[in-house]
């Protein structure tokens, strides 16, 4: 418990968390507005208004390449090669140094949903008025599309936190991870359909975040919301592994 208190100590103690939680909350808000005016009335189910608050489906929330870009950035100062010794003469095993950060960067992106979803859904009040409660409230299949909003970015954050260890916060590095699910994937998917056979064109939809886009639907067809979550979560785990054994052997 020592290596997550100090994680959570550390976290809360850097003037930059703050700042970047604040701009991850409006960042979020500002996405919603942009949509809420977009739509113009007020959705009829509960369905159309959780998918106004999350932004999806058929789009990537924004704030998902936004944890990632914000928790592989934050890696830089901590992986430097004259800070990195510091944390490892505090705890020296390192396995749990970063089985900590997993943890806590994991309950950090389930409080920053959490409070993402609440701004959203304020501001989708303040632009559509305050019937927008009666849909968006616990009325299914509300509840799970936003569970499974919750469980996205969860998974985007620990992927982000894999990434930057892996590449010591660098920001090219991150920036082009953040990339992936609002351009890179698009790109293979369009390559995919104009030139690849039939029988390989169904592969497009196991992108990972392409999948994991179906955790926002509770429509027929395609993935179901568990196996697109999975898919993500299988990518997240190869490469936390990949990035434990990095840090465990990482010269400091």
């Amino acid at each position: 418990m020592s290596a997550i208190g100090y994680e959570l100590v550390r976290a809360r103690s850097l003037r930059t968390t703050w700042w970047g939680l604040l701009g991850l909350l409006a960042l979020t808000a500002g996405a919603t507005w942009v949509a809420a005016r977009q739509t113009g009335a007020v959705p009829i189910g509960s369905a159309e208004a959780a998918r106004l608050v999350t932004a999806g489906p058929g789009r990537t929330p924004v704030l998902i390449p936004a944890i990632m870009l914000a928790t592989a950035l934050a890696c830089a100062r901590e992986q430097r090669r004259e800070a990195l010794p510091t944390l490892l003469l505090a705890l020296p095993r390192r396995g749990r140094v970063y089985l900590a950060k997993v943890l806590g960067t994991a309950l950090a992106a389930v409080a920053v949903a959490v409070l993402a979803v609440a701004a959203s859904v304020g501001t989708a009040r303040a632009v559509l008025g305050p019937t927008f409660l009666d849909t968006a409230a616990i009325q299914a299949p509300a509840p799970q599309i936003l569970a499974g909003f919750v469980a996205y970015v969860l998974l985007a954050a620990v992927l982000g936190l894999a990434i930057g260890t892996l590449s010591r916060g660098a920001p090219l590095i991150a920036i082009v991870a953040a990339s992936l699910p609002v351009g890179v994937e698009r790109l293979i998917a369009a390559a995919v359909s104009a030139g690849a056979p039939p029988a390989y064109r169904d592969l497009v939809r196991y992108l990972p975040f392409r999948a994991a886009d179906r955790m926002l639907t509770v429509a027929d067809g395609g993935l179901s919301p568990v196996v697109g979550g999975s898919v993500l979560a299988g990518t997240t785990l190869v490469l936390t592994v990949l990035a434990l054994i990095t840090f465990v052997r990482r010269r400091a």
